[in-house]
């Protein structure tokens, strides 16, 4: 995959115990999540990418679902990319339709000259027809990764023409729809982890995810 990591300042803290506030005036009460909470949440961009079917879309606009999550990543990419998008698909026949309703999923592709819409399309497709793809220059790109702490470059090319795919983050983002990033999943998270965790997000619809130390 292409470059992408975190910085040291985003991967500080991961832990699995999280307090959540479900709600003004309530007491937190503890849960486990698999993901890593971001307290404060991580901003986001509002500059526009495009939309696989040619629509501006932007973080701080279009995020208005309970769940969007935003992967990072490139369709010839051999291991990362296919695992994720994968994993997030088995995790969304796990929950009702309902449920399902109230999940985006978006992929902003770090190879923009390889991935054209119609290749994103294609390729999204086979893991599930609800995925959005995304692109534009790697510039613009990069310009929104950046408030998630997400560097973009073009990666190593190997003779092969594929880019050296131990070179990259493998974060998938939670933006809620008040266009804030409170969470984050790395690439080993299983279906029944993500299943869980959305389930709880997109039901109880916290306030603020908290970590222990908040």
């Amino acid at each position: 995959m292409n470059r992408l990591r975190l910085t040291a300042t985003a991967m500080a803290g991961a832990l699995l115990a999280l307090l959540v506030l479900t709600g003004c005036g309530s007491s937190p009460r503890s849960v486990d999540l698999a993901g890593t909470v971001v307290d404060p949440p991580y901003g986001v961009s509002d500059v526009a990418l495009t939309t696989d079917d040619g629509r501006p879309w932007s973080m701080s606009k279009d995020t208005t679902k309970a769940l969007t999550l935003v992967f990072f990543g490139y369709t010839q990419c051999p291991d990362i990319c296919p695992g994720v998008l994968s994993a997030i698909a088995s995790a969304l026949t796990r929950l009702t339709p309902e449920q399902q309703a109230q999940i985006e999923l978006v992929f902003i592709t770090t190879d923009p000259k390889r991935d054209t819409p119609a290749v994103l399309k294609d390729y999204l497709g086979r893991f599930n027809p609800s995925y959005l793809g995304l692109t534009s220059d790697l510039a613009t790109v990069g310009k929104v990764a950046e408030p998630l702490h997400v560097f973009v470059d073009a990666g190593d090319q190997l003779p092969s023409g594929g880019y050296d795919p131990n070179s990259h983050g493998t974060q998938i983002f939670g933006i809620n729809a008040k266009h804030e990033a409170p969470i984050f999943w790395g690439a080993e998270t299983s279906p029944a982890q993500f299943a869980d965790d959305f389930r709880f997000l997109i039901d109880e619809k916290p306030e603020r995810l908290r970590g222990p130390n908040s």
